[in-house]
């Protein structure tokens, strides 16, 4: 078992120890959150795949080595490269491609590190100009210098087309492409193309989100027919929702996903966030955490990062897969083989927006990953929230 088994073990333990159930559920939720490697570990473990052989610990040693693979393939190192180590400083995407290319990796190796190692966002993006190029080079073992090359030789100005070309359209054409001649007559040829990035995505969220927020979605039939963490249990009143004629508002429908009480959550006096509750998990799993005004930018399309895009992504799959699922049975209880279906879902719907799969060393990933391994993953999904929204208010008060 080589060390990336391991730490995907190590992180995969609690899944099947910890229980929602327990007394000290939370408390042992936010003790699994130690347990995630940040990037001066996981660039450790990468330049170890790849003939790294001095200290572990070494700093020095380590940007030597990171150093010199950039000199051998006549690239300029990035200058911060000893404060990935000793500042815990996190890297740029445009880093993360120099370090593919740098170690020559191959598509499907830059795909897993931007996955695994890099552990935010997508790869290639190849609805950008300079990613269509980094894909073509990277799959055809094309240096940094001649894909700078590439890029100088084509136009630089590209107009919006009425037809949306989706970012597998492009991907495609360019796996048909076999010489740089042929790569810069394509993007030459097609740069209106390129004038519009993350079509897929985009529209994967419109479509979800109206299938979850609609006036007859899946938030206001689940709250009809399927009990509320908020439902009266004494005087058996249900925690109801409602709908306007375009359907739910925003901030309700994304409250209603949690099955967070508005009232508790203003009682944090934010201004439609929950941003306290997702500090007290991981840093990464905090940042471009799904949020109400991310959703609202979307549906009106708007520009977000790639990492908000991916987040939200994830969320509105995972409820769309169980409150389904819960509607169909008339009740929140999983069958043993559901939580493969629903991770083989989110990740072919991720792929197909250009996005990397669900990776259990990633800590927003893992509180899926942990949910749907349970026995009711949505009451469980939602019972930490609540739970953290109760520690929280406790703290604040």
């Amino acid at each position: 078992m080589n060390n990336e088994q391991s730490y995907t073990v190590l992180i995969q333990k609690p899944m099947e120890e910890i229980s929602w159930d327990d007394e000290n559920f939370i408390e042992e939720l936010l003790q699994v959150a130690q347990l995630f490697r940040p990037f001066s570990a996981a660039i450790t473990e990468f330049i170890t795949e790849h003939g790294y052989r001095g200290d572990r610990d070494d700093a020095l040693a380590k940007e030597i080595f990171i150093r010199a693979a950039f000199a051998g393939k006549n690239m300029e190192a990035p200058r911060e490269i000893r404060e990935w180590f000793t500042d815990g400083q996190p890297i740029k995407r445009e880093t993360a491609f120099l370090i593919c290319f740098a170690f020559d990796l191959d598509g499907g190796e830059t795909d897993e590190f931007f996955r695994q190692v890099y552990a935010r966002e997508r790869s290639f993006n190849c609805h950008r100009i300079q990613e269509a190029v980094y894909y073509f080079c990277l799959n055809n073992g094309i240096s940094y210098a001649e894909a700078l090359d590439i890029q100088r030789q084509i136009p630089l100005s590209a107009q919006a087309v009425d037809e949306r070309v989706y970012t597998g359209v492009i991907i495609a054409e360019l796996n048909k492409l076999e010489t740089k001649a042929e790569l810069i007559a394509y993007l030459t040829d097609n740069i209106d193309l390129f004038s519009e990035d993350n079509v897929t995505a985009y529209e994967t969220i419109r479509q979800l989100w109206n299938r979850i927020a609609s006036p007859e979605g899946l938030l206001i039939r689940e709250s009809r027919s399927l009990p509320s963490i908020h439902d009266d249990t004494v005087t058996g009143e249900k925690a109801g929702l409602r709908s306007g004629t375009e359907g739910m508002r925003s901030w309700d429908a994304y409250l209603a996903i949690f099955q967070l009480a508005k009232k508790e959550v203003r009682k944090l006096e934010t201004d439609r966030t929950i941003r306290p509750l997702i500090r007290k998990l991981h840093e990464q799993a905090q940042d471009s955490f799904p949020d109400r005004q991310g959703i609202d930018l979307i549906l009106h399309g708007k520009h977000v990062s790639y990492e908000r895009v991916r987040k939200l992504l994830v969320l509105l799959t995972f409820y769309m897969f169980w409150a389904r699922t819960a509607l169909d049975r008339g009740g929140y209880a999983a069958r043993p083989a559901d939580a493969d279906r629903c991770i083989s879902h989110m990740d072919q719907v991720l792929l197909e927006a250009g996005y990397p799969e669900l990776y259990v060393g990633n800590p927003y990933d893992w509180i899926f990953l942990y949910a749907a391994s349970s026995d009711e993953p949505l009451t469980t999904f939602r019972y930490i929230w609540n739970e953290l929204l109760l520690l929280t208010q406790e703290e604040h008060q």
